[in-house]
């Protein structure tokens, strides 16, 4: 983790940003190439969830990347559950454990590969730098999360919270789903069929079933229903943070 001066404000850029915009991109992708590095995807996960945690110490306003450490280690304890199910179990009966795993590994490092870089070149150049180099052409950010990161810029803590969530959950979680729907719906099918609310996740850094965030009655296969349970993590992440 980076040693941050007191003299800082909490979102500045705190290191030296390259002059060439490729070369800062780069950098900002330095997490990402060696995170895909390592082969096993619970260990990886572990590595994008400190990455994520990291961030948000370093970032304490952008409220996005905090709420993605909660959720990227339960994302991890769904990998974890599902190589767990012992070959009687309700879950082994219906999901393939290698295949649930090939699609929650897939949702964990598509997220991360796709809307941590530009949060990170952010940080360590800051958000002019980064418009410079979109606006002329350099390098290529989506433009949701550009007006995302514009608002964090701007000061509107929970409208660039909500613009990077909706970019993450309909333009790239939503094809992860596509690619993997028989086994997300017989993911869905096996916790429908076990005792307790196992569809739920809580905000937490380790893996409970304690305080769960109920899902309700949305359909964790809807984009736009994915969006409206995130705002009901990021109200309770709030919650226990203190946030305003």
């Amino acid at each position: 983790m980076n040693d941050f001066s007191t003299i800082q404000s909490p979102d500045a850029p705190v290191q030296t940003c390259p002059n060439n915009c490729a070369e800062a991109m780069a950098m900002a992708n330095q997490e990402v190439d060696l995170v895909r590095r390592i082969d096993d995807p619970i260990q990886r996960n572990v590595g994008i969830t400190e990455a994520y945690r990291d961030l948000g110490e370093a970032m304490p306003n952008n409220w996005w990347v905090r709420l993605a450490g909660y959720v990227s280690t339960q994302g991890g304890c769904a990998m974890r559950r599902t190589q767990q199910w012992d070959a009687q179990s309700i879950g082994r009966l219906i999901v393939n454990p290698e295949q649930a795993m090939e699609a929650l590994k897939d949702a964990n490092i598509s997220i991360f590969s796709s809307v941590y870089p530009p949060n990170k070149f952010m940080h360590e150049c800051g958000f002019e730098r980064l418009k410079e180099c979109v606006d002329a052409g350099e390098i290529e950010v989506d433009e949701t999360l550009m007006a995302g990161l514009e608002k964090l810029n701007n000061g509107d803590l929970q409208g660039a919270a909500d613009l990077l969530a909706q970019h993450e959950q309909v333009e790239v979680v939503q094809p992860v789903y596509d690619r993997h729907a028989e086994t997300f719906d017989d993911l869905g099918n096996a916790e429908a069929m076990m005792p307790g609310d196992q569809t739920s996740i809580p905000i937490a850094y380790e893996c409970t079933r304690d305080n769960l965030v109920p899902l309700g009655d949305l359909d964790i296969e809807d984009p736009f229903d994915r969006v409206s349970y995130y705002h009901r993590l990021m109200d309770r992440m709030k919650q226990i943070e203190g946030l305003p």
